[in-house]
């Protein structure tokens, strides 16, 4: 698939946005930010920024469908497994050297929840986060063990058939009240509405058109029924037509998006933008409650944040550039000697069976 720049813009407005939306409103509201009080203005915008996390899963929808295309089982596992560890292990560690000093008791840490963490399955052993934004890696992870499932039993060439049937699959479970099986409601609207945008791309043809229609309208359902029950949790009120309107647009910015005009857009400092997105993301949250907590006043908010800001920005260059970057070859070179022969020698394992069947059966 050929770079789009402006996907990568779209990544990191959702960053910003999620940021926004921690530093603004979130951190103040749950308590974990107990030296500011909200800019009530501001919060009217900035309390919607958490819908930056359906964008971001949307983006991954069709980032990964493309990503599968034309790879092996393996090496679509290497290629995610690059992606997501060595940040991630600078990030558990970045965060929990401050957590373990200013932590409190919201955002301490322990040295068993450190080691747990860096599994990226803490979330299945029943083990706290390091950092709470740490949730979103669980959907990620589930969708890309979806994939590697397609591709591990041969279905590649199936894909936009597959990804056709699951908006269906998941309106049948909707209407029917299985939402909550496994793949079949939540956030998995939004990984196969990008998955979606990613075969228009190519192919635009009815069928996909429509898996689309019904893509968007439960994408729509879930966030807006999602405002309800928000406005309850934090007692503050979210209107559904807003978040019905931000949805929209995030599926406007798709449909531009696969357009040709789109896809030839260059724009200006879009690689490392993209690139930043992620250690942006990983190290922003409980790093910055615990900042403002420690430095922010009320007579200093707007600069504490943008302080703040700077600071997240600065070290998240610093992981692009200091472990993804200049270690790339290394990390690829472990993945490859350890993930990728399992898997290969896993994928054996049936084969070896299938020859001994027969060979059985011959004699």
């Amino acid at each position: 698939m050929r770079r789009l720049e402006l996907l990568d813009y779209g990544r990191f407005f959702a960053a910003i946005i999620v940021i926004f939306f921690h530093y603004t409103f979130n951190g103040i509201a749950n308590g974990k930010i107990d030296s500011l009080t909200h800019i009530e203005p501001l919060i009217d915008f900035t309390k919607y920024g958490y819908l930056g996390v359906e964008l971001f899963f949307m983006i991954s929808g069709f980032v990964i469908f493309h990503s599968a295309q034309n790879r092996t089982p393996a090496e679509f596992a290497v290629a995610r497994a690059i992606r997501l560890y060595p940040s991630y292990w600078f990030a558990v560690i970045f965060t929990s050297i401050f957590a373990w000093y200013w932590g409190n008791d919201l955002m301490s840490v322990t040295p068993f929840q450190i080691m747990a963490n860096f599994t990226l399955l803490q979330n299945y052993l029943g083990i706290e986060n390091v950092d709470g934004v740490y949730w979103t890696l669980a959907y990620e992870i589930k969708f890309y063990v979806l994939v590697f499932f397609m591709l591990i039993m041969g279905f590649q060439k199936y894909l936009n058939l597959l990804f056709m049937l699951w908006p269906v699959a998941m309106l049948v479970a909707f209407i029917t009240g299985f939402d909550h099986f496994p793949y079949l409601g939540g956030y998995f609207y939004y990984f196969s509405a990008g998955a979606l945008f990613a075969i228009l791309q190519e192919n635009k043809s009815l069928k996909y058109l429509l898996s689309m229609v019904i893509s968007f309208v439960l994408c729509l359902l879930y966030s807006t029924s999602n405002a309800s029950l928000k406005a309850e949790l934090v007692g503050v009120n979210f209107s559904e037509n807003i978040v019905g309107t931000i949805i929209i647009i995030f599926f406007a910015f798709f449909i531009f998006l696969i357009t040709k005009k789109a896809q030839l857009l260059a724009l200006p400092h879009s690689k490392i933008l993209g690139a930043l997105t992620y250690p942006v993301y990983l190290i922003h949250a409980h790093f910055g409650y615990m900042f403002i907590s420690k430095y922010g006043t009320e007579e200093n908010k707007i600069i504490i944040y943008t302080v703040t800001l700077t600071i997240v920005l600065s070290v998240s260059y610093f992981i692009h550039k200091a472990v993804e970057v200049r270690f790339s070859h290394l990390w690829k070179a472990l993945f490859m000697r350890t993930l990728y022969q399992i898997i290969l020698k896993t994928q054996r394992i049936p084969n070896s069976l299938q020859v001994a069947y027969n060979l059985r059966k011959r004699t």
